[in-house]
C-alpha cells in the first residue's frame, strides 16, 4: 500500500477530507523522524515501535570480486510489532476460526 491509497481508504472510512488526512500524515511522519533522532525511540499506539538500533561494523565480502571490506557501524531502525499484531498475522494453532488459520500461501 502505498501513501495515496492508504490516504484514499483512511477517507473513506472516515469522511475526513483528503487535504485534513495529508496534513496529519506529515505532522506524524515528522514528529516520528524527530523522536527517533532525539529519543531513538518513537511508539505507534496499537502497532509497535520504532527504534534505533546500532549495527555493529563488520567484515563483508564484494559479491563480485570476492574482496574483503570493511562494513563501518551505523544505526538502523526496526519496527517492533506489538503482541495483538503479531497474532493477528500469525495466528494460534489452538484457533477456532478456520480462517485464522494458515494454509501455505499467504493472503
Amino acid at each position: 500500500m502505498n501513501r495515496d491509497e492508504m490516504v484514499e481508504g483512511i477517507m473513506r472510512a472516515s469522511g475526513i477530507s483528503k487535504a485534513n488526512i495529508n496534513r496529519f500524515y506529515d505532522g506524524l511522519v515528522n514528529l516520528a523522524k524527530k523522536k527517533l533522532a532525539a529519543d531513538g525511540e518513537f511508539v505507534l499506539p496499537g502497532l509497535g515501535v520504532l527504534r534505533v538500533k546500532v549495527r555493529k561494523a563488520r567484515t563483508g565480502r564484494n559479491p563480485k570480486t570476492g574482496e574483503k571490506i570493511r562494513i563501518p557501524r551505523k544505526k538502523v531502525v526496526r519496527f517492533g510489532a506489538y503482541k495483538d499484531l503479531k497474532e493477528l498475522i500469525n495466528p494460534t494453532a489452538s484457533s477456532s476460526n478456520p480462517e485464522d488459520k494458515p494454509e501455505g500461501e499467504p493472503r
